[in-house]
C-alpha cells in the first residue's frame, strides 16, 4: 500500500513536471517569435541599406507611361524630335526585350503589322541607299515631286556617298496622327549607321524621307552667316535654351540658341511667344526639355546692321526635321 505521506510528494512532482512542460512550450513559442522578429528586422535593415532607386530609372518608367522615348535601351531620338519612336511589345533592340503592352500603334498611327512588313521596309531602304542616280533615289523617296528640285540643288556640289549595304538594324513605329511612319537604322560595311524616317504610302509602298536623312537646308550655315539674308531661309537645326543673355534681342521676345547638326557656330534666334504660329515651336522645345531639340525653321536677319549672331524666326516647318503634309510648300 502507498504511504499516505507520499501523496503530497507525488502531487508536487506532477505539478512541477506540468509547470516545466508549460515553461518549455512557452520558451519554444518565444523562440519562434524572436526568430521571426530577427528575420523581419534583418529584411527591413537590408531594405533600408539598399541604394536608392536611380532617378533616371524613374524617369524612364514615367516616360514609358506617357509614351515618350527616354530609355537608353531604345533607338536614339527621331528626326521628328518630340514624336518619339515606340517599341512594339515583345520586340527587341540590341537584344533587350521590351514588354510595354500599352504602346501598340493606333489605326493610322504608326505602321501597323510592322514586323510582317519589315522585309518590304528593308528593300525600300536598301534601294534608297544603293541608288546610283537621282531617278533611282526619287523612286523610293517620300514626296518625290516636291523634293526633286531640292535634291537637284543639294547634289549640285555634292557627290552622293557610296556605302556597302549590310542590313536593316532595327525599325520601330512612330506615332504621328494621320501618318504611317517608322524610324529605322541602316548599317553599312565600314561606315557609320544612318537613321531615317520611312513612310508607308496609301498604295502600300514604303518611301524614305530624304530631307531629314540629309538634314536638308536651303543654305550652308556659314553662307547664311556670311550673306545675312533678309528673306526667310529654311534650316534644320538643334534648338536649346540660351547659355548667355543677348541684350540685342527685342523686348518681349523669347530667344533660343541654334546650332547646325554638322557645321560649327551658334546663333541666337528670337520669336514672339504670343504669336500663334510659334505655339508648336514652344511645345516641341518643352517636350524636348529645351536641349538639342530637332527643329525645322525659317530664319532671316532683321537688317544689314543687325548683330551677326542674332536672327529672327519667321516660321516653323513641320515637326522636328520632318515636313508634315499640311506644311508642304
Amino acid at each position: 500500500m502507498t504511504n499516505p505521506s507520499d501523496k503530497p510528494r507525488v502531487s508536487r512532482t506532477k505539478r512541477r513536471e506540468e509547470m516545466l512542460s508549460l515553461i518549455s512550450r512557452l520558451t519554444g513559442c518565444l523562440a519562434i517569435v524572436i526568430t521571426v522578429a530577427v528575420v523581419f528586422y534583418v529584411v527591413i535593415e537590408r531594405l533600408e541599406r539598399s541604394p536608392p532607386v536611380d532617378p533616371a530609372y524613374t524617369d524612364v518608367i514615367e516616360t514609358m507611361r506617357s509614351h515618350q522615348w527616354q530609355s537608353s535601351t531604345q533607338p536614339p531620338p527621331s528626326p521628328l524630335g518630340v514624336a518619339r519612336p515606340k517599341m512594339a511589345p515583345g520586340s527587341t533592340f540590341n537584344g533587350a526585350e521590351t514588354k510595354l503592352s500599352d504602346i501598340m500603334p493606333l489605326p493610322n498611327r504608326g505602321i501597323v503589322d510592322l514586323d510582317q512588313k519589315r522585309p518590304l521596309v528593308e528593300l525600300a531602304v536598301r534601294q534608297f541607299f544603293e541608288a546610283e542616280n537621282l531617278e533611282q533615289k526619287l523612286a523610293v523617296a517620300r514626296d518625290p515631286q516636291r523634293v526633286r528640285s531640292l535634291m537637284e540643288h543639294y547634289y549640285q556640289n555634292r557627290t552622293p556617298e557610296k556605302a556597302t549595304w549590310q542590313r536593316l538594324a532595327w525599325v520601330v513605329p512612330v506615332d504621328e496622327p494621320g501618318l504611317r511612319l517608322a524610324y529605322a537604322q541602316a548599317e553599312f560595311k565600314g561606315s557609320d549607321p544612318v537613321s531615317i524616317i520611312v513612310e508607308e504610302a496609301e498604295d502600300g509602298q514604303f518611301r524614305v524621307d530624304w530631307e531629314s536623312s540629309v538634314r536638308y537646308c536651303e543654305q550652308t550655315w556659314q553662307e547664311f552667316q556670311s550673306l545675312r539674308p533678309g528673306d526667310p531661309t529654311l534650316f534644320r537645326v538643334l534648338g536649346s535654351k540660351p547659355t548667355s543673355d543677348d541684350r540685342s534681342i527685342p523686348t518681349g521676345h523669347s530667344v533660343i540658341e541654334l546650332k547646325h547638326p554638322t557645321e560649327k557656330g551658334t546663333l541666337q534666334a528670337y520669336f514672339s511667344p504670343t504669336d500663334p504660329q510659334f505655339k508648336s515651336l514652344v511645345e516641341q522645345l518643352e517636350l524636348g526639355n529645351w536641349k538639342n531639340v530637332p527643329l525645322t525653321l525659317r530664319l532671316c536677319y532683321p537688317g544689314p546692321t543687325s548683330d551677326t549672331r542674332s536672327v529672327r524666326i519667321t516660321g516653323v516647318e513641320g515637326k522636328g526635321w520632318l515636313i508634315l503634309p499640311n506644311r508642304r510648300s
